[in-house]
């Protein structure tokens, strides 16, 4: 089953936590990252990043939207004179799964489940929602974490996503594991 990694934020460990599910399921199931919105290219890029880690286990997809400053999406396709268009991505994503119908995708969202893509004001929460995917949601694992996790639960259930399930990444902390298990109604799935 094909599913997007979101975060809580940025920087949280979505990459990390997608190349840790590649790597778990890849022998039992034909499986492909695509991080669709990429920001932040002047450098290594994500997708660069698990092609180097997985990527002789996995296939690896190219991004539909690549931009070179590290600014919010919507700022970076503005800075380049070239809009994301969410159609475009759904039809990469449904073309994905017409190529090879049997390969489950691991999607890698960009910053937090409100991040603009759109100057027109759609969010990853719209692009989620259109994807009919199940999210699962990246956490700090430190200070802050309750809050941004509560908040990040809540705007999946508003969008009536379905949760694959929780990751806090980071030192273990018995205690935001519980409160965020407690007040989120929901089982913390791993810890990395």
């Amino acid at each position: 089953m094909s599913l997007v990694v979101v975060g809580t934020d940025t920087e949280v460990g979505k990459t990390v936590v997608s190349a840790v599910v590649l790597g778990r399921y890849a022998r039992r199931r034909r499986l492909a990252y695509w991080k669709p919105i990429a920001t932040g290219a002047e450098g290594e890029t994500d997708t660069g990043l698990v092609r180097r880690w997985i990527g002789h286990r996995v296939e690896v997809l190219d991004e539909a939207y690549l931009y070179a400053p590290p600014v919010s999406p919507h700022l970076a396709a503005r800075l380049a004179s070239r809009p994301i268009e969410p159609e475009v991505i759904l039809s990469q994503l449904v073309q994905h799964g017409l190529d090879d119908p049997l390969r489950n995708l691991v999607v890698e969202g960009i910053g937090g489940l409100h991040v603009p893509l759109t100057s027109q004001g759609y969010l990853l929460s719209h692009l989620l929602k259109d994807m009919h995917l199940p999210c699962l949601l990246v956490a700090r694992s430190g200070l802050g974490t309750i809050n941004h996790t509560l908040l990040s639960l809540e705007a999946i259930r508003e969008r009536e996503l379905s949760l694959a399930g929780v990751v806090m990444v980071g030192p273990r902390d018995k205690e935001n594991k519980a409160a965020i298990e407690k007040y989120g109604d929901v089982k913390v799935t791993a810890e990395l």
